[in-house]
């Protein structure tokens, strides 16, 4: 147990040597608010947004994020003509605007992932239903980390 205190330790001062800035960190996404996102999946993708950029201070920059579109693939068909896995493809494409509501950054993100359909229907409801929250939370995730990342760097 001692072994792992010292790692620690270790660990920590060696961060604290190199610079180490978290990329979330609250100065770069504080000034950014969010448009609400129609439709259902946009709105699971606008509640994701809010936990990076609550919007507390005034807005500095406005991020505009289009419904997602998704579609979705049979992948794998048995010899009794049933699907068993089902592609699911959703992306969305975002903009990023400056107080003067000139466009700053511009973007089209895509995700997929996977379902299993079989013979009992409520089973494949919540399978989908699941695929459709994960892909949602990965684009949410990954919009939220560009917006940070290019605010990170405009600011240097």
């Amino acid at each position: 147990m001692k072994i792992y205190k010292k790692m620690f330790l270790v660990l920590c001062c060696c961060l604290t040597g190199c610079h180490f800035t978290p990329l979330y960190k609250e100065s770069v996404t504080e000034g950014v608010c969010v448009l609400p996102i129609p439709e259902a999946s946009g709105s699971a993708i606008y509640t994701q947004l809010k936990q990076h950029f609550p919007g507390n201070q005034p807005c500095q920059y406005t991020l505009k994020v289009s419904p997602p579109y998704v579609s979705a693939s049979d992948q794998s068909i048995s010899s009794q003509d049933f699907i068993t896995m089902q592609q699911v493809q959703s992306s969305v494409a975002y903009t990023l605007l400056d107080q003067n509501k000139q466009v700053i950054l511009r973007n089209q993100i895509a995700t997929s992932g996977s379902s299993a359909v079989i013979a009992n229907p409520y089973a494949t409801v919540v399978a989908t239903e699941k695929t459709s929250t994960n892909l949602n939370a990965i684009l949410a995730e990954q919009i939220a980390l560009h917006v940070a990342a290019f605010l990170d760097r405009s600011q240097k």
